[in-house]
């Protein structure tokens, strides 16, 4: 499924919002947020087909690059100056008209600005101020759409970086991905609160069930640019999310190393699956398992790893080092050669088994080592929302529903 590009009406004016959250102290708070996205598409049926097209003969029934769009989005802008805290708006597209030979077509936007306190990404996502309108946006047989937005101005209960009024000159590129689903590009100039630049700025939108009034149907997770999108049909759940990956050595069995595990999905538009994963050493004392799971030590990082059809993947970590306050064994530090071999269990879980070395503080041949990781609720930051009972290894991975 190719994503075309588009430039939208609605799309400039989620810009702008975004622009207000430019401020020159807030780049820490930015960093706490973890981008996810999960599979909330809503309902709408696919073709059959799993490509998210539907064979494109362009007629606007749902099988071509101009599907008919109306409905409503949470459109999310995510700009360079407020990673993390993305501007966020109730997006209706209405009146989509497709030519009868596919070359073209048009639609009114409008965008509707939700409430964020600052540093927030779901509170309270109320409707504030009024609508910015778009009427008659062009979109090409592709998809494609482009919009020179002129000069925007949004209110600062909008923004979720420093709570001030935006405004800003902006350039939206957009695409449609499929019938639920855009993404694209922003560009210009923030002029306040602060001049700011705003190239690299990117969006998502995604369909809602409803006219997005309800702060409780908003998703709690979901996309901010094109890399993030879920397709209609895809062969594996997106399990962007953080997880309580336990690992269980031969050396300790019982006295599994833990981790605040986050893993961030990538589709690609030729069908590949990639994801990042950051595993945060939680503490333990010697001789336990549930206390007192507090985060320890620099995350290990691994970006860009593979997955087959199968929901299998591999990574190679290297040489690890994790410090001794994560170990309950032995309370060492330990540095260790590792690689991890896992799969998707279902949308809540993943497990394996690890292999390697272990180099300090003895030398031991890890083979039989397994792990279980099991998604949380949370970021896992505190450990009193941890589970207390938890799998270490595949066959006591509970079911999804379990």
């Amino acid at each position: 499924m190719a994503l075309h590009a588009q430039t939208t009406t609605i799309t400039g004016l989620l810009g702008i919002t975004l622009l207000a959250t430019g401020c020159p102290d807030s780049e820490a708070r930015f960093n706490e947020f973890v981008e996810a996205t999960e599979d909330v598409r809503p309902g709408a049926e696919d073709d059959g087909d799993g490509d998210g097209d539907g064979g494109g003969d362009g007629d606007g029934d749902g099988d071509g690059p101009l599907v008919n769009m109306d409905g409503t989005y949470l459109w999310a802008l995510e700009t360079t100056l407020g990673p993390g805290l993305p501007l966020q708006f109730a997006t209706t597209v209405s009146n989509m008209a497709i030519a009868d030979d596919g070359s073209g077509a048009t639609a009114d936007f409008s965008f509707q600005p939700l409430s964020l306190e600052q540093n927030e990404v779901t509170t309270p996502r109320e409707f504030v101020g009024d609508p910015l309108e778009y009427p008659a946006v062009s979109f090409d047989a592709e998809g494609n759409y482009a919009i020179d937005m002129g000069t925007v101005e949004v209110t600062g209960a909008a923004n979720p970086v420093t709570g001030s009024d935006i405004v800003a000159t902006l350039l939206i590129s957009g695409r449609i991905v499929h019938r639920d689903a855009l993404c694209g590009s922003l560009s210009g100039d923030l002029l306040s609160p602060l001049e700011y630049d705003l190239a690299g700025s990117t969006f998502a939108a995604m369909r809602l069930l409803d006219d997005g009034s309800d702060p409780s149907t908003l998703p709690l997770i979901f996309p901010f640019n094109c890399g993030a999108v879920v397709p209609l049909d895809p062969s594996l759940p997106d399990m962007t999310g953080t997880y309580l990956w336990a690992l269980e050595t031969t050396l300790g069995p019982g006295l599994p190393l833990q981790f605040a595990t986050t893993v961030k999905f990538k589709f690609g538009d030729d069908g590949t699956i990639t994801a990042d994963f950051s595993f945060q050493p939680l503490s333990l004392e010697q001789n336990e398992v549930t206390t007192p799971r507090e985060f320890v030590g620099t995350p290990l990082v691994y970006n860009d790893i593979a997955f087959d059809a199968d929901g299998n993947y591999a990574i190679d970590m290297g040489t690890v080092e994790v410090t001794g306050q994560a170990n309950p064994v032995t309370g060492s530090d330990i540095v260790a050669t590792l690689v991890v071999t896992g799969s998707i269990v279902h949308i809540n879980a993943f497990c394996g088994q690890l292999t390697g070395d272990l180099t300090s503080p003895l030398e031991y041949d890890l083979v039989g080592s397994t792990f279980a990781a099991t998604r949380l609720a949370d970021d896992g930051s505190d450990p009193t929302t941890l589970p207390l009972e938890f799998p270490f290894k595949c066959s006591t991975v509970p079911p999804a529903g379990g």
